[in-house]
């Protein structure tokens, strides 16, 4: 099951990709990062496996990783060989790979990430001036997607107005923006920090604040 943004509760396959291009603190499949774990498909093999796991409650395909973008080419060959309504997640800090793939790809949903996410600023800087660079390509020929924001109770408010404010300059405004607050939800004494920042979002976009529920499902 989908347990985060737009198609939550959405029966998917997930196709996990190994490798990623950038360390968040808050990564929830370390794994995925090794790029000596998982295994080779051809798309042959790779559809085989899909037609096993396929049931009547099936929405789409879930592309994700680590960050699926490092093998856009893979993705996009398999999906015009085999034309699977497809999710994309990803950081969005790969622009020119994204192009690659999306006119393949039905809903993109990526992250913006926060300072808080890295060790430095400057690892930020350069993430985040490509996921906006990403926001422009994907509006410029029109692509379906939502913006998700992993945030936590000391995320400052004052790099959410930063946030909205760059927003306005280069999403539509009727881009639906997820707010998920980092897991687990224990840590989350004080919640109206939340609310804090859903007002914020909610002064120029449609806002969602959506934990991760596979975690309540006790799914992975």
């Amino acid at each position: 099951m989908q347990g985060e943004g737009v198609l939550i509760g959405k029966r998917q396959i997930f196709i996990r990709f190994s490798r990623c291009n950038i360390n968040c603190k808050y990564c929830d499949t370390q794994n995925s990062k090794d790029g000596e774990i998982g295994k080779e498909y051809s798309y042959e093999q790779l559809n085989d496996i899909i037609m096993d796991l396929m049931t009547p409650d099936f929405d789409s395909l879930e592309i994700t990783g680590g960050e699926p973008l490092l093998s856009a080419d893979y993705i996009h060959d398999f999906l015009e060989k085999y034309p699977y309504k497809a999710m994309l997640e990803t950081n969005a800090t790969l622009p020119d790979e994204l192009e690659k793939v999306l006119d393949v790809i039905d809903i993109v949903s990526m992250d913006i990430k926060l300072p808080e996410h890295f060790n430095t600023n400057d690892g930020w800087n350069q993430v985040y001036d490509n996921e906006l660079k990403s926001i422009q390509l994907m509006e410029k020929v029109h692509q379906n997607y939502y913006i998700k924001i992993v945030v936590s109770p000391t995320t400052p408010l004052k790099i959410i107005k930063k946030i909205r404010s760059d927003l306005e300059k280069v999403a539509s405004s009727n881009v639906e923006i997820i707010i998920q607050p980092v897991s687990p939800m224990e840590l989350w004494d004080k919640k109206e920090v939340l609310f804090n920042i859903s007002e914020i979002i909610g002064k120029s976009f449609p806002v969602s604040v959506i934990p991760q529920i596979h975690k309540y499902l006790d799914v992975e």
